[in-house]
């Protein structure tokens, strides 16, 4: 089998490109950053916004893994970055239907559902969260993801091409794990959290407050997007007070991760599972990555929230990755980060 995998030079791309030669497929990567070197793949320095150039990339592809797009509201203008996802992921799929390519398995995020980069409070209806549950995006990265997946159907209605759109939230690898001495940190968080919890009600309710306030005053001012970064008007390494980052950060990612080792799984299988249509999936860890109980996080921080779409049980993720069990057999196998 010919695989073209889009943004193959990247984080997540790479481990998916060794774990497809070590399967013996053909494997070509696209991308404008350089060649990622590894023994067996092709590369070609391409960029998506370019039809003519993705077409001539996809011919003789067997199926498409498409990586490729901005990560972030951070490192370019809103207008730029919806443009390069959005059209990119269209260019992908037209050159796919044009070329007869009928499997793509692509990344979404979990953002498609709004959260972790958008300018308000996310309001949810239940936990664990799972693909019945309606999206509300306030940004752009999150709103671009949104739309690949209606792309994704749009295709499939159209031409028959199956796919599949990962959710996928943090990605992780063993080296970039040590490098950002993330076990520490969370272990750190974890210590803090049940510090906190042996607090008096009313302080906790009272911290709770303030940190609430300040996180989405920052939110409301967009200060996670390019305008602000790129200005120096917001420095995320300065929020150093714990509660505020947990606030600010934790809670719109719901403590949520997969490890490298899931994520190549994961488009391994959206490639060899036998499936019909364009289907959104989360995957990630079915453990919160501070292997903290999830019923104490969602008291804390979403203690509004009280409708469970099923029981969760000890550190169990907020976020249901049962559908993708059930469609492609997806089972993390590295649970914990800690």
């Amino acid at each position: 089998m010919r695989v073209l995998i889009t943004g193959g030079a990247g984080h997540v791309g790479k481990p998916i490109c060794e774990q497809f030669v070590r399967n013996g497929w053909d494997v070509h990567v696209i991308d404008v950053a350089p060649d990622p070197q590894v023994d067996g793949v092709s590369y070609a320095h391409c960029d998506i916004r370019d039809f003519a150039a993705v077409a001539r990339q996809v011919e003789g592809c067997d199926a498409i893994v498409h990586l490729a797009a901005i990560p972030s509201t951070m490192t370019h203008p809103e207008a730029s970055l919806f443009r390069i996802n959005v059209a990119g992921a269209y260019n992908v799929f037209e050159a796919a239907e044009r070329a007869g390519v009928k499997r793509i398995a692509q990344a979404s995020s979990i953002n498609a559902v709004g959260g972790y980069w958008g300018c308000d409070d996310r309001q949810f209806d239940y936990f664990p969260l799972d693909e019945n549950h309606p999206p509300h995006t306030t940004d752009a990265y999150s709103f671009s993801k949104q739309l690949v997946e209606e792309i994704a159907a749009y295709y499939q209605r159209r031409s028959g091409i199956d796919s599949i759109s990962f959710r996928m939230p943090a990605v992780w690898s063993d080296a970039s794990i040590v490098k950002g001495e993330l076990r520490e940190s969370l272990l750190q968080r974890r210590q803090l959290l049940d510090e906190f919890l042996t607090k008096p009600l009313a302080a906790r309710r009272k911290r709770l407050a303030e940190a609430r306030v300040r996180a989405l005053e920052l939110r409301a001012r967009r200060v996670q997007e390019y305008d602000a970064i790129s200005s120096g008007a917001f420095d995320r390494d300065a929020i150093d007070d714990w509660l505020l980052r947990a606030y600010f950060f934790d809670r719109f990612n719901y403590w949520a991760f997969i490890h490298t080792d899931d994520s190549t799984q994961a488009f391994e299988k959206a490639l060899t599972t036998d499936f019909r249509g364009a289907h959104a999936l989360f995957v990630n860890s079915d453990l919160n990555y501070l292997n903290y109980d999830s019923e104490a996080l969602l008291s804390l921080f979403f203690p509004d929230v009280s409708r469970r779409a099923k029981a969760i049980q000890g550190a169990e993720a907020l976020v249901s990755i049962d559908r993708a069990r059930d469609l492609i057999g997806f089972e993390p196998t590295r649970r914990s980060l800690i």
